[in-house]
Order: structure tokens, then sequence, then C-alpha cells
């Protein structure tokens, strides 16, 4: 009788119309961007709270700063960008995996850019194809091995240029500053995201000359990681919560290329985001990334990227992390099958 009580119970879960109830709780970390939109729609729209799962969120300006508190076990599954930083700590024994997409540069979709100054402009720098008159540039990026360096440098080897020593990076400053700062002419080139280098342009200060799609198509931009004990003690759980994250991501994606006939889609974005009004989130779109319907990250993008930091000319890595130990996609596959079995959501 038990074992069919509780089979009755899990099929709850996955059942059509099955009313929401608390249960588990998963305790997550996210930043106020538009990339991180999934997210906030499947637990805005109540996806999570379906499937039985209650949402904690704690924010952080950057996935990186969450990786203390997933090692001290105050976290379960966070945002975490692809980067240098990933790298090192999980070869470092931080106990985490990346189990989701959570945004990539798509053609129409892409979401970072590099934004340059007018005076830049005005020497003939229209595109990639002419990065070679960069050459002693100062560039601005948020951090050193972030996802925007790293695009930054791969467009400057394009270019014939030498990342490290033929231009001046100036770093560990705020996207919102560098944008500011390439007004004020204290940088010649930022590589920033989207919705900072579309006001750059729009106030004058300079125009956008590449997306991270023309630079690498598909490059992966961040994901979700999350602690690998509580994978091993809470399976099920994960899976629940893949499977209304990827309820999320149809919305997400849906909604960038016709905003407007998504305006609930628009005022979570609005309410959650740094861009604060639904004009502003409307304004950027489609270029809020774009996310795997099926949550599978780009693991090439990313193991390239690693690959790319523990070589020269950079050498910010000491040791590589096989996919096996950087990556656990089988918790969004089997995500991806019980919602083809039964969809909660539909």
């Amino acid at each position: 009788m038990k074992a069919k009580a509780w089979a009755l119970a899990l099929s709850l879960l996955v059942t059509p119309g099955a009313p929401s109830f608390a249960g588990d709780v998963v305790r997550v970390a996210e930043g106020p961007f538009v990339s991180g939109g999934a997210f906030f729609i499947a637990r805005d729209k109540g996806y999570f709270k379906k499937v039985g799962i209650d949402i904690e969120t704690r924010k952080f300006a950057d996935g990186a700063l969450a990786i203390p508190a997933m090692i001290a076990g105050e976290i379960d599954v966070s945002t975490m960008p692809a980067s240098a930083g990933l790298f090192n700590a999980v070869s470092k024994g931080a106990p985490l995996v990346i189990i989701l997409d959570r945004g990539n540069d798509s053609k129409d979709q892409a979401y970072t850019t590099i934004s340059i100054t007018n005076d830049m402009a005005a020497k003939g720098v229209k595109s990639i194809a002419d990065f070679r008159l960069l050459k002693g540039a100062r560039v601005g990026v948020n951090s050193v091995g972030s996802i925007n360096q790293y695009l930054m440098a791969k467009a400057l080897q394009k270019a014939g240029l030498n990342p490290v020593s033929d231009v001046s990076w100036v770093v560990n400053i705020g996207q919102p500053d560098l944008m500011k700062m390439l007004g004020q002419k204290n940088i010649d080139v930022a590589a920033i995201s989207y919705q900072f280098s579309l006001f750059a342009k729009k106030s004058g200060w300079g125009p956008i000359v590449a997306t991270g799609y023309d630079i690498e198509p598909g490059v992966q931009i961040a994901t979700y990681a999350a602690r690998k004990d509580f994978i091993a003690k809470n399976r099920d759980v994960m899976i629940r919560f893949a499977m209304a994250y990827l309820e999320g991501i149809k919305e997400f994606d849906a909604a960038a290329k016709a905003p407007s006939a998504h305006r609930d889609i628009i005022e979570i974005l609005a309410k959650n985001t740094v861009l604060n009004k639904p004009e502003m989130v409307t304004a950027i779109a489609p270029h809020w990334t774009y996310i795997n319907e099926d949550g599978l990250p780009n693991v090439d993008s990313i193991m390239a990227m690693q690959d790319f930091w523990a070589e020269k000319p950079f050498s910010l890595l000491k040791n590589k992390v096989s996919k096996e130990d950087l990556f656990d996609l089988s918790i969004v596959k089997e995500a991806a099958e019980r919602l083809k079995k039964s969809n909660p959501f539909e």
C-alpha cells in the first residue's frame, strides 16, 4: 500500500492539471539580468510550484561570486558564467557540475557585444575585419577570464593581434561603468552586454561593431551549475526543477522574438532585472540571449574556452577539467523525457 501511495504521489508531479503545493526547497543564486529570464518566468508563473518545488532566490551581481556560497553549502543551484574562474574552481575541488544552458549567442539573439568610441570608428574600425586597427587600444571588460574577455581576445586574434601584448586591458569594472567610461573616452573599446552597448549607441558615444555570434557563433555565455551532493540526494527534485525551467525557456525564447505578444513575460523580466521597465526590456529584444529549448549547454564551446584559457598567451589555468567532471546533463535529458510522457504545464 505504501508503494502504491508513493507512486501516486510521484505521478501527481507530472499530471496535467495537478494542483500546486508546497514541497522541496531549492536555493538558487541568480543575477538581475535578462539572460536569467527563463528562471524568472518559471518561478513567477508558478511552474516550480506546479512540480512541488519551493524556490528560495538569492541575488548575486555575478554567478562567479556565488561559488563560495555553493562550496559552503548555502546554495544548491547557481547561474554560472562560462569563465576561467569556473574551470579553476572545479579543478581545485569545488563540488559543482554544469546542468543546464542559461544562454548563448545565436545569430538573432546575441547578447554579448563589442562597442567602440566614435574616435575608433573614425579611424576605420567598422567590423571585426578592422580590429587590426585596435593595436594599442584600451579595452574594458568586467573581469579577467570572463566570457567578455574571451570573445574580445578571440576577435583580436582573428585580426592577427596578440590579445595580451597588443592591447591594454582595463578590468574588474562593472558593465554599467564600462559603458560610461566609453562615453567619457577613458577606454577605447568595451566588451559589454547588449543593453549597455545599445544605450551607448543611442547616447552617441560609439557604435556596436560586433556581437558574440560574429566572433564565435553559438558561444556559451552562462550556465546553471548545481552542487554534486545536492543532486545525489535530490535527483528527482533536480529533474523536476529542470522540467519547470524547460517550460520557462520556451516562453522566454518566444517572447524575445515577439515581445508585443507576450506582455506578461515582459512584465516579469522588467520586475526582476536591471532593465526595470517594460519598455526597456522590449527595446533590446530579441537580444536577450538565446537559450536552447532542450536545455543543453554548448559543451564544445565551454571545453574550447577551457583550452583557450589554459594555453598561451593567457595561461590562466594550472589544470584542466574533463567533460565528465564538469557536466551532468542526465538531469535535463530525463526532464525532457518526462515532459514528453506527461506535461503538467499544458
